[in-house]
C-alpha cells in the first residue's frame, strides 16, 4: 500500500519535487527520545499511526549515545526528541509532530484547510504552555523525578482544573477539539494528559468534566492510540509523591562542588610542567570538554518567563511593604518557584551535546584570551548565585543559613577566582608583542572613553528605571531620592563622571 507525501529534497535517496508516492512500509526516519519524557515522542508516533507512516524508534541513552562520534554531526543542537530523516534532523516535539502530520496530503490529521491549521496550532500551544507545565509540577513528584512542594502542587491542581474546564466548554459543541474529526490537536493533548488520567485524576477530580473524560476514553480506545500508549486505565485513587532517589540527590549536590575544586588542581599541574609540555595539553583540553546542555528551546523560554514573573511579583510585594521572609512565604511566590523548579527539572533531562573537535591551530601563536569571556563567566556565576539564593529563601532558610550553604560558598569562591583573572581596569589583557617597539616609536594613544560613556549611560538608565518603579509603588520624590539603592547608583554615576573628567 502506498501514499503521497509532501516533501522537497530527497526521500529514501530519491529526489523529490512537490509530492511523491511512497510505500507505507518505508520508515520516514528514526525518532530518538528520552524515557523520562516519552510523552513528547508519543504524539508524533500516534500521528504516524493515523497517517499510516512507519517510523523507527530509538530510546536515547545520554551515557552511551553522547559518546558516539556521529551524534553531533547529525544533531548539533543536542536536543531530544529528534527525528533523523534523509533530509536532516527535525527537533522539538511539536515540530516533529507537525512534520509527521503534514506528511500525508490525503488525511485530515493537520486539518482540511488553512483555518483548521490555525486552530490546531492554537491547541498545540495550549498543550505546551497551559497543560504540560502544571501537570508535570503535579506528576513529576509522583514519579519520583522531583521533590514535592505542597503549595506548588495545590496551585498546579487548580491550574489543571482550569485547563479541563476550558476543554469541557470546547467539547460541549464539538466531538473533537476543532470539529467533527480527529486532528493533531487531540493527539497532542491525549498524550500529554495520559499520566494525569492514569495516576492523579481520581473519580472526584474528573466528575466536573464528563465530556473531557468521554473524549479522552474514546481516543484511547482507538487502535492507533493503543498501539503507542497501550491500555490506559483511569485511576481510582490519586497516587502520592515518591521520594527522589538518594543517588540522584547526591549527584545533583556533588556536581557544583566538584567543578571548582578541579580547577586549582589543573592549574597546579600546568604550572609544575615545563612550558614546552603545557601547550599541547592546552590544545587537547577542548576535546575533553563538553558543550553546555542544550535544553528544549520552549522550556528555556518558559523558565525565563516564570523567572521574570517571580522578580516582578517580588518587587510589587516589596513596594507594598512586605519583608523578605513574608515575600518568600507568599502563596503566589511559592507557586511560581514550584513551577520554575519543575521547568528546570525538564530542562535538565535534555542531554548535553559533546563539543566538536577543535580546528588545528595556525602556525602563528593565538592571541591572548579577551576579558569578555571571563566577564561572561562572571555574569553566569553571579546569576547562578542569585537563583540559588532565591530558591533557598523559598525553602525557608535565613540569610545566615543561605550564606553558610556549601553550594553558595563554592559558587562565591568560583566568582572571586574569576574576578581575580580580570585586569585592574576590567579590560582584556593584551597579548605580548613579538619584539619590543623601537625607541623612536610614538607612544600609544590613550584608550577611547567609549566604554566609560556606555557605563555612565547604563547607570543613568538604571537610576531612571528604579525611580519610576519607586514612584509607581507610591513613594514621593524626596523619599525616592533617599532610597538606599538610588543613593548607591547616584554615587556610582558621580564616580564614573569623575573618571571621565
Amino acid at each position: 500500500q502506498g501514499f503521497v507525501v509532501w516533501f522537497r529534497g530527497t526521500f529514501g535517496g530519491h529526489p523529490l519535487h512537490g509530492t511523491m508516492a511512497v510505500s507505507a512500509s518505508d520508515p520516514i526516519g528514526t525518532l530518538y527520545y528520552l524515557e523520562s519524557t516519552v510523552y513528547k515522542a508519543q504524539k508524533a508516533l500516534v500521528a504516524a499511526k493515523f497517517n499510516g507512516i512507519a517510523i523507527k524508534e530509538a530510546k536515547f541513552d545520554p551515557a552511551k549515545d553522547l559518546k558516539k562520534p556521529d551524534f553531533i554531526a547529525k544533531n548539533p543542537t543536542g536536543k531530544v526528541p529528534f527525528l533523523e530523516t534523509d533530509m536532516g534532523v527535525v527537533f522539538t516535539s511539536n515540530a516533529i509532530a507537525r512534520f509527521v502530520a503534514r506528511c500525508r496530503a490525503d488525511t485530515p490529521i493537520y486539518g482540511k484547510c488553512f483555518d483548521d491549521e490555525g486552530q490546531i496550532d492554537t491547541w498545540l500551544e495550549f498543550c505546551t504552555h497551559e497543560v504540560e507545565v502544571p501537570l508535570m509540577t503535579w506528576v513529576y513528584p509522583v514519579l519520583g523525578l522531583m521533590e514535592d512542594i505542597p503549595e506548588a502542587t495545590k496551585a498546579a491542581q487548580d491550574d489543571i482544573k482550569g485547563v479541563l474546564a476550558a476543554m469541557e466548554k470546547q467539547l460541549a459543541s464539538t466531538k473533537y477539539l476543532i470539529g467533527d474529526f480527529l486532528t493533531l490537536a487531540d493527539i497532542a493533548l491525549v498524550c500529554a494528559l495520559r499520566e494525569g488520567f492514569a495516576r492523579v485524576f481520581e473519580a472526584s477530580f474528573r466528575k466536573p468534566f464528563p465530556k473531557v473524560c468521554a473524549w479522552f476514553e474514546g481516543c484511547c480506545a482507538m487502535p492507533q492510540f493503543k498501539a503507542v500508549l497501550g491500555e490506559v486505565k483511569l485511576c481510582t485513587k490519586a497516587e502520592g509523591p515518591k521520594p527522589v532517589p538518594k543517588d540522584e540527590k547526591k549527584a545533583k549536590e556533588a556536581k557544583p562542588k566538584a567543578e571548582p575544586k578541579a580547577e586549582p588542581k589543573a592549574k597546579a599541574k600546568a604550572e609544575a610542567k615545563p612550558a614546552a609540555k603545557a601547550e599541547p595539553k592546552a590544545k587537547a583540553a577542548p576535546q575533553a570538554a563538553a558543550a553546555p546542555a542544550a535544553g528544549n528551546a520552549e522550556t528555556e523560554a518558559q523558565i525565563k518567563a516564570v523567572g521574570d514573573e517571580i522578580r516582578t511579583l517580588k518587587e510589587k510585594l516589596k513596594a507594598e511593604g512586605l519583608s523578605g521572609k513574608k515575600i518568600n512565604e507568599h502563596a503566589e511566590i511559592k507557586t511560581l518557584v514550584g513551577k520554575l523548579n519543575a521547568l528546570k527539572e525538564q530542562a535538565n533531562a535534555a542531554p548535553a551535546a559533546p563539543a566538536a573537535a577543535p580546528v588545528a591551530a595556525a602556525a602563528a601563536p593565538a592571541p591572548a584570551a579577551g576579558g569578555s569571556d571571563v566577564e561572561g563567566q562572571i555574569k553566569a556565576v553571579g546569576d547562578e548565585i542569585r537563583a540559588l539564593k532565591e530558591k533557598l529563601k523559598a525553602d525557608g532558610l535565613s540569610n545566615k543559613q543561605i550564606n553558610d550553604n556549601e553550594q553558595i560558598k563554592t559558587l562565591v569562591a568560583q566568582l572571586q577566582d574569576l574576578k581575580s583573572k580580570l585586569p585592574a581596569d576590567g579590560a582584556a589583557a593584551s597579548a605580548p608583542a613579538v619584539a619590543p617597539a623601537p625607541a623612536a616609536a610614538a607612544p600609544a594613544a590613550a584608550p577611547a572613553g567609549g566604554n566609560l560613556e556606555a557605563q555612565i549611560k547604563a547607570v543613568g538608565d538604571e537610576i531612571r528605571e528604579l525611580k519610576a518603579k519607586l514612584k509607581a509603588g507610591g513613594l514621593s520624590g524626596k523619599k525616592v531620592d533617599q532610597d538606599e539603592n538610588v543613593k548607591k547608583l547616584v554615587a556610582q554615576l558621580q564616580e564614573l563622571k569623575k573618571q571621565q573628567g
